[in-house]
C-alpha cells in the first residue's frame, strides 16, 4: 500500500496542473479574505470568523485535483495498466484516496497560512480585532474541510469518468447548486455538503443557522464517505474500458 501511495504522489507531482491549482488556491483564499474583511458584520467576532474561514475557499481546487487525478486515468487509459500491475482494484482506489487526501492537506495548510497572514493584515489595518481564541479552531476546521474535498473529487472522478463532465457537474453542484437551493429553501443549506463544510470551517451566519463545528464535521464526513463507498464499489465491479 505504501508503494501504491508513493506512486500516486509521484504521478500527481509530474502533472503540471497539480502545481498550477496548488499555487492558485492560496491566492484565491486571500482574495476572498479581503472581500470578507470589507463586508459589514454584526460583530467583530463574526467578521473575524468569516475572514479566516476563507481559507476553505481552496476547496474547489482540491476537489478539482481529486477529480482530475482519477478521471485522467480513464482519459489516458493508464487505469488499465494500474489494474494490471495491481489487480486488487480496491487497493488502487484506496491509494489514490490517501494520496490526494495528503495533497489536499498540503494545499489546505498553505492556503490557511496565506489566509491567516492576509486576514491579520487586513483586519489590523481596518482597526478590527485580528485574533482571538477561536482562530486556531477555525483554521484547523477550514484545513480539514479543504483536505476532505480532495478524496471527494477522487470519488466523483471514479463515478463520472469524463473529466470535463465531472468538473462541470462538481462546479455546478458545489458552487452554484447549493447556493441556489439555499436561496430557494433557506433552511436546507445547513444540511447540504457545502453548509456542513462551512460549519466545520467555523463560518457564522447572521441567523446562526449553521451546525456547530463538530456537527458539520460529522455530516460532511458522512457525505464524502457515501460518495467514496459508491465509487469504490462501482470501480471494482464495472469494466474499465
Amino acid at each position: 500500500m505504501n508503494d501504491l501511495i508513493r506512486a500516486e504522489l509521484f504521478k500527481a507531482r509530474a502533472i503540471r496542473t497539480t502545481w498550477v491549482l496548488a499555487a492558485v488556491a492560496p491566492v484565491f483564499c486571500a482574495l476572498w479574505a479581503t472581500t470578507q474583511s470589507l463586508l459589514p458584520a454584526p460583530s467583530d467576532a463574526i467578521r473575524l470568523a468569516n475572514v479566516y474561514n476563507m481559507a476553505q475557499q481552496a476547496y474547489i481546487f482540491t476537489l478539482i485535483l481529486g477529480i482530475l487525478g482519477m478521471s485522467g486515468e480513464y482519459r489516458h487509459q493508464t487505469i488499465t495498466w494500474a489494474f494490471l500491475v495491481t489487480p486488487r482494484r480496491g487497493a488502487v482506489v484506496t491509494a489514490k484516496l490517501v494520496a490526494y487526501g495528503l495533497i489536499g492537506l498540503a494545499v489546505a495548510a498553505v492556503s490557511a497560512l496565506v489566509t491567516l497572514t492576509a486576514g491579520w493584515l487586513l483586519l489590523t489595518a481596518r482597526g478590527h480585532p485580528a485574533m482571538n481564541g477561536d482562530v486556531v479552531l477555525i483554521l484547523t476546521g477550514a484545513m480539514l474541510g479543504t483536505a476532505i474535498y480532495a478524496p471527494l473529487g477522487v470519488a466523483l472522478g471514479a463515478l463520472i469518468r469524463n473529466r470535463l463532465l465531472a468538473v462541470s457537474l462538481a462546479g455546478l453542484l458545489f458552487l452554484y447548486g447549493d447556493a441556489f437551493l439555499a436561496w430557494l429553501v433557506p433552511d436546507v443549506f445547513t444540511w447540504l455538503p457545502t453548509g456542513a463544510a462551512r460549519a466545520l470551517g467555523g463560518m457564522r451566519l447572521d441567523n446562526g443557522s449553521l451546525l456547530p463545528a463538530w456537527g458539520g464535521a460529522l455530516l460532511f464526513t458522512a457525505y464524502v464517505a457515501a460518495f467514496i463507498l459508491i465509487a469504490r464499489l462501482l470501480t471494482i465491479r464495472r469494466d474499465v474500458t
